[in-house]
């Protein structure tokens, strides 16, 4: 089957839980199937190969795995052809042999792209071709989400994929838009016993008095010092592995910084040989996010800022990043339970005076009552943490919940590329080690 760049799968509904999940927009619970969604997300537009094969190193038997290697052959292909000279004129070709006529090839029908999740209006048979006459495929059950991935021009049939992975065609009247069909009873309920949304906490005032900016070297981040304090960390309304929320206390402060690292940090670390990788995407501008870089690859930047300063550099622990996020508030995002447009550099955060395909220089948004920039939204920040699917025995000093030979390690933040519903305080992720992506940044910290 051949795919062009214009065909973009989206995750099917089994993968989100159901489409009251798609409706909201709210991440998938089912663990594994919602690492994979987010990174599919974040390249699925991408006009870059290696997207699309960073994509199979993480996901290799990933349920977008046929159309990645797809698109990554296809991109290959197509910057090999734009780099080769041009060929010279062929000569002309010799005179075919006589041959019998091949027996024609049954038309294949013209087919405008498509990219939705439907919902199925009864049992329906999912047939080899647009017509009823065609074999059938599988069955449908009613009120199963399926792919729509193309509509047969001039016919009301439909180009469709189950959540099995069946592919046919649908007769377009056994479809509706997932938002015509009723929620399920559970999540009704659900909705009708959500409670009203808090207010944001005020940050003490003992708190801001306490916070002081420092930088050790002309080539350092900047940093602000956080007091010791108490939060709640996680949300128990959340997704599971932001359960169950938890007291923590920071005993010790502790500086982190007040922006990501940039660009132009990042090429010191380079120049002064503390760093064996340059991101192809660093781009021309210092001020820019770095960006496409592994947690080892964080690993050496913190050394060199070590070697270099003197000073126990490090990645802020898990807890206290969303210390440093909540910034005294128990809301869903430090500003209030809803969010705001402009607030924050995301895919649907508001705002068009910036290249969407990179994030917004540091600082481009508004600080958070502890003077930190772009904890949500940018790029996703390396913590030190080693992945756990919840907060179940999770320490409650704010130190780093990690053991020896952890493969994949936590992520926080979200980034421009993902919408906002991944940029809530409580937000986490997973990410391998070794391995880099084109969202995955860092933020420092280091004790005082």
């Amino acid at each position: 089957m051949l795919y062009t760049l214009g065909t973009a799968l989206l995750v099917l509904a089994a993968l989100a839980g159901g489409v009251g999940d798609l409706q909201a927009g709210v991440l998938p619970k089912n663990g594994d199937a919602r690492y994979e969604l987010v990174f599919w997300e974040s390249i699925k537009d991408s006009q870059r190969a290696e997207d699309y094969e960073a994509y199979l190193e993480a996901f290799p038997n990933g349920r977008f795995a046929p159309l990645a290697k797809a698109r990554a052959s296809y991109l290959r292909k197509k910057a090999a052809k734009a780099a080769a000279p041009a060929a010279s004129k062929p000569t002309a070709p010799a005179a075919p042999k006589t041959a019998l006529p091949a027996a024609p090839k049954p038309e294949q029908p013209k087919i405008e792209e498509m990219d939705k999740i439907y919902a199925v209006a009864t049992t329906a048979n999912l047939r080899k071709g647009p017509s009823p006459s065609l074999p059938r495929v599988a069955t449908v059950s009613r009120g199963a989400r399926v792919l729509v991935t193309g509509r047969v021009v001039g016919g009301n049939w439909y180009r469709v994929e189950t959540d099995a992975g069946m592919k046919g065609y649908m007769f377009g009247d056994l479809l509706q838009e997932p938002e015509a069909a009723a929620p399920p009873k559970q999540e009704a309920e659900v909705a009708k016993a959500t409670p009203a949304p808090r207010p944001a906490a005020p940050t003490p005032a003992s708190s801001l008095k306490q916070l002081t900016e420092l930088s050790d070297c002309d080539d350092c981040p900047e940093m602000v010092s956080l007091p010791p304090g108490s939060f709640i960390m996680g949300d128990s309304n959340g997704d599971p592995s932001e359960r169950p929320a938890h007291k923590v206390t920071i005993r010790k402060p502790f500086a982190i910084g007040k922006y990501e690292v940039t660009v132009g940090q990042w090429k010191a670390c380079v120049a002064d040989g503390g760093c064996r990788y340059s991101p192809k995407k660093a781009g021309a501008d210092d001020n820019l996010p770095v960006r496409n870089i592994s947690w080892s690859d964080a690993q050496q930047y913190i050394n060199w800022l070590r070697k270099k300063t003197g000073q126990p550099y490090r990645l802020p622990t898990e807890a206290e990043w969303e210390y440093a996020a909540r910034a005294g508030t128990q809301s869903r995002y430090w500003w209030g339970d809803r969010f705001v447009p402009g607030k924050a550099n995301c895919k649907d955060c508001g705002g068009n005076d910036w290249d969407h395909k990179s994030p917004r220089r540091v600082g481009s948004h508004e600080a958070n009552p502890f003077g930190l920039y772009d904890l949500n939204g940018s790029v996703w920040e390396w913590v030190s943490d080693c992945w756990h699917r919840s907060y179940s025995g999770a320490p409650k000093d704010g130190s780093a919940w990690s053991h020896a030979n952890c493969t994949q390690r936590v992520i926080r933040g979200g980034s421009w590329r993902n919408d906002k519903s991944y940029l809530h305080s409580a937000s986490r992720f997973r990410y391998d080690a070794d391995v880099r992506f084109l969202v995955n940044g860092m933020r420092v910290a280091r004790d005082l």
